[in-house]
């Protein structure tokens, strides 16, 4: 059954709209993983002036990742079982170039673009930050709200930013928590946008939702020749284009059909001339895992295939695995959180929830955060057919969405799943704490002096246009 739409309304309300400049306007100044300078200044600077959090509340940790405490002012509630609970969102771009050419707040960094909507993450996280520090006083004094405004979750490649990258996996998570993020922290909740799922879904589940995920690189050694004297040489080309096509064996031949995992060789480099055999070939890619006794498996079989693929051809080969992000493990507490609280939002702002899709095979470092506390990481469903309401801009109503799915170079971040996202974050603030901060009418109306001009000028400009 469809669902009711959020009313036009919403397009002239201060604070949705606010919101929605704030999003375009990070979408249009990306930075990559522990270099989000002017992203972590902007957020610091909309909660202190207009939100109204104190600075001396906030931290900055691991290079560019920011801490916000939000403190009860309220009577303090000597039974409360839960005093801390933590929300977390990513703030880093892609490296990649953004396709939306038409877009009017397209990326001005090329090279660096917000392709998976962590531009969203954040100023969701923002508008609930805003609404929670309004109603502090409610909030018991012994009882904290943080927020966790983390760098790099895309990982960065080995070195950056002076981290052991076998600890972290390139990604900010670590880091923060190494630099006490969750000190004090009773439970930690995160959520991400996926295009695939409709707008009004919610989708999570007990146990694994995204993957262990690893790097493999694969260094081929022959010995290289004239290109029209093949046989006075051993050809590593030759080799490693069956190493390729052998590796896909992995998953359809030494794994049972019900195990979820994935071998992809991303990258094949070899050769400077057209008639020059290389000495080497080199091949990288991913593996993805949900299961500790299936990467065992996997790992085993890689070394195998490259080993006697090589043997075979005369070759020799170096071969690396790297592992990166841990799966992402759902606690059976923090799963019930999120239904309890999805349940909550109806009329226009409904969820649904199922679990239909998952595990997925991307990874996340905010399993980092989960080894060390308890708490869930959910889904909202962003695809519509077409651009409406929140998510129009000039000359875009009601035009077909891509709902190109994360990653892709014409993503975008689905404006309408605001009001959704930040009343998740509200619920789940409410219910983990024990509090009756808004009603759904009050967040959905939420204007006036609330944050009349948090976006700034220009991005607020771009959003009434």
């Amino acid at each position: 059954m469809a669902l009711p739409e959020l009313g036009k309304e919403l397009l002239d309300n201060t604070y949705w709209c606010s919101l929605i400049g704030l999003r375009r306007e990070i979408h249009m100044h990306p930075e990559p993983g522990f270099q989000e300078v002017r992203t972590q200044g902007r957020v610091k600077e909309v909660l202190v002036k207009f939100a109204g959090i104190p600075e001396c509340q906030m931290r900055t940790v691991a290079i560019t990742g920011l801490i916000v405490d939000i403190k009860g002012t309220g009577p303090p509630n000597a039974e409360a079982k839960v005093k801390c609970v933590a929300l977390r969102s990513d703030l880093d771009a892609l490296t990649m170039k953004e396709g939306n050419n038409g877009l009017p707040y397209r990326s001005k960094n090329e090279g660096i673009a917000h392709m998976c909507g962590h531009d969203g993450h954040i100023t969701a996280l923002v508008g609930a930050a805003i609404l929670l520090q309004k109603r502090s006083d409610r909030i018991p004094s012994n009882c904290t709200v943080r927020l966790l405004f983390q760098p790099a979750e895309e990982s960065t490649p080995p070195g950056t930013g002076g981290y052991d990258f076998e600890k972290t996996g390139g990604g900010g998570a670590m880091p923060m928590i190494m630099e006490g993020c969750l000190e004090g922290v009773d439970e930690v909740y995160g959520w991400h946008n996926w295009p695939t799922w409709n707008l009004g879904e919610v989708v999570v589940k007990t146990g694994s939702v995204m993957a262990h995920t690893c790097n493999f690189k694969v260094v081929v050694t022959g010995r290289g020749g004239h290109g029209s004297q093949p046989q006075a040489c051993i050809d590593p080309v030759i080799c490693t284009a069956n190493l390729v096509g052998a590796l896909q064996t992995i998953v359809s031949r030494a794994l049972p059909s019900s195990a979820n995992a994935v071998v992809t060789v991303a990258q094949f480099h070899a050769g400077e001339r057209d008639n020059v055999i290389p000495d080497t070939a080199t091949i990288s890619g991913t593996i993805r895992d949900v299961d500790q006794r299936v990467f065992d498996t996997i790992k085993r079989r890689f070394n195998e295939l490259v080993n006697g693929v090589c043997k075979a051809y005369g070759c020799t080969a170096e071969a690396k695995i790297s592992s990166m992000y841990p799966a992402v493990v759902n606690h059976e507490m923090g799963k019930e959180v999120v239904e309890r609280c999805a349940a909550k939002l109806t009329g226009p702002v409904a969820l649904k929830a199922h679990s239909e899709g998952l595990p997925l095979m991307g990874g996340e470092d905010f399993s980092f955060f989960l080894q060390q506390r308890p708490g869930c990481f959910f889904f909202l469903g962003t695809q519509e057919l077409l651009l409406r309401g929140l998510s129009s801009y000039d000359g875009g109503e009601d035009t077909p969405r891509s709902n190109c799915i994360c990653h892709g170079t014409t993503y975008d971040f689905n404006d309408n799943v605001l009001p959704r996202a930040v009343l998740m974050l509200l619920r789940i603030v409410e219910d983990r704490l024990g509090l009756d901060l808004y009603s759904q009418d009050e967040v959905l109306s939420a204007s006036g002096n609330l944050t009349t001009t948090v976006a700034g000028g220009e991005a607020k400009r771009q959003r009434m246009a």
